[in-house]
């Protein structure tokens, strides 16, 4: 009997390699350092590791035509800086030298920067530099280390960031959900009324971190819109901006910034979507043409609460093909098939709510759409009225 035939391993798909292994979380770290000149080096890796306690080594695997490890050799000892789950903001942001103005740091004993704000450092010297095929495997010796900020790290996890929650910490509901859930018990006498006005599903949502929850419904169409209680819309342009006020340059640029880098062009049409949007009081989105099987199976599955990064940019992706079905021109002499309007719930503390309305009929046209969307905006205004008539003197808005 033949033994079977090993594979040959340069036959991997490199894209396959990437993707199978992206299944594996890994942590992230800033590599730093100061050279002889002054100059400060940093140097994101997803590959730190411990190796061995006796004696104290660790490990990173920079690429081999990494110039920012090319710098990181000229000094005598690097400093580990391991991210906490909060400063996703700052890999993404990161562009050498220069990003060290942006952050507080102080010297290691060795004088390598040392982030106030990351978990835990550890100053090495270099011990070795092994080839390891187009990666080199870096080990140091640790000189000194300390945990100066016990919290969750920063994760890699199918090409994206991410924070660890034990699974405890999982079912109990957050708790601005349930104060929104307790709001939503007052406002939904308008919300019905529009549903039956308008012919549509009529949703109250929850702005929830970096997601609109749906935190109440009303049904008024004649087919399905899928917009369940707690569901999950991310809040990434072009969705989201009826949150933003268009004058407040770091919120725009904080909702701007959830866009993937590959979307640099779009920036500013987004932001002109946001601009537009306080305009006119709502956001308005037309019906295009839908995404294939895998990518509507991966959206439905985030939405409904099993997010992964795939599956987050999967909706980025839907989004973005659509970005031209938002916050349309109306004609009068046109019509128009509506996938939904969104108004903002005029200000009842510190939650943020919204009220969607999906699917009504068919072929209306430009008059009717912007008719439709008045009506959602005085609704909004009339929750907001009820939530504060039940609730503003009993405190729970704040």
């Amino acid at each position: 009997m033949s033994e079977p035939t090993a594979p040959d391993p340069a036959a991997i798909d490199p894209l396959t390699f990437r993707n199978a292994l992206g299944h594996y979380p890994t942590g992230v770290a800033l590599i730093t350092a100061t050279l002889s000149d002054g100059e400060l080096v940093g140097m994101v890796v997803g590959t730190f590791t411990s190796v061995s306690i006796d004696p104290p080594l660790v490990a990173f695997l920079p690429d081999r035509g990494s110039r920012t490890f090319a710098k990181l050799r000229e000094a005598e000892t690097f400093c580990v800086n391991v991210l906490a789950a909060d400063q996703a903001d700052l890999v993404g942001s990161w562009r050498g030298a220069e990003s060290f103005e942006d952050v507080s740091w102080r010297p290691s004993p060795s004088g390598a920067p040392i982030l106030q704000e990351s978990v835990t450092w550890i100053e090495c010297d270099y011990h070795e530099i092994v080839d390891a095929g187009d990666h080199f495997i870096v080990l140091g010796r640790v000189r000194s280390l300390e945990v100066q900020r016990p919290t969750c790290p920063l994760l890699f996890f199918q090409g994206g960031f991410g924070g660890f929650a034990p699974s405890s910490f999982l079912a109990p509901a957050d708790h601005d959900l349930i104060r929104a859930s307790r709001l939503s018990e007052a406002a939904m006498e308008p919300l019905a009324d529009l549903a039956a006005e308008v012919g549509a599903d009529v949703s109250l949502l929850a702005l929830i971190g970096d997601h609109d929850v749906v935190i109440g419904t009303e049904r008024g169409s004649a087919t399905r819109t899928f917009f369940e209680i707690g569901l999950r819309l991310p809040n990434v342009p072009p969705a989201g901006s009826v949150h933003l006020d268009p004058a407040d340059d770091t919120a725009v640029d904080r909702w701007i910034g959830r866009l993937p880098r590959s979307a640099e062009e779009v920036r500013g049409r987004c932001a002109e979507l946001a601009h537009r949007v306080a305009e006119q009081g709502y956001s308005l989105s037309l019906v295009g043409e839908g995404p294939d099987q895998e990518t509507w199976q991966d959206v439905t599955r985030y939405i409904h609460g099993e997010p992964t990064p795939h599956r987050q940019r999967q909706v980025q992706a839907m989004h973005l093909e659509h970005l031209d079905y938002y916050e349309p021109e109306l004609s009068d002499d046109q019509t128009y098939d509506v996938r939904s309007i969104t108004a903002s719930v005029p200000s009842i503390g510190a939650l943020q709510l919204s009220v969607r309305l999906s699917g009504p009929p068919a072929g209306a046209s430009g008059a009717t759409v912007a008719q439709w969307g008045q009506l959602v905006r005085r609704r909004a205004a009339e929750v907001a009225d009820l939530i504060w008539a039940r609730f503003g003197e009993g405190g729970v808005l704040d």
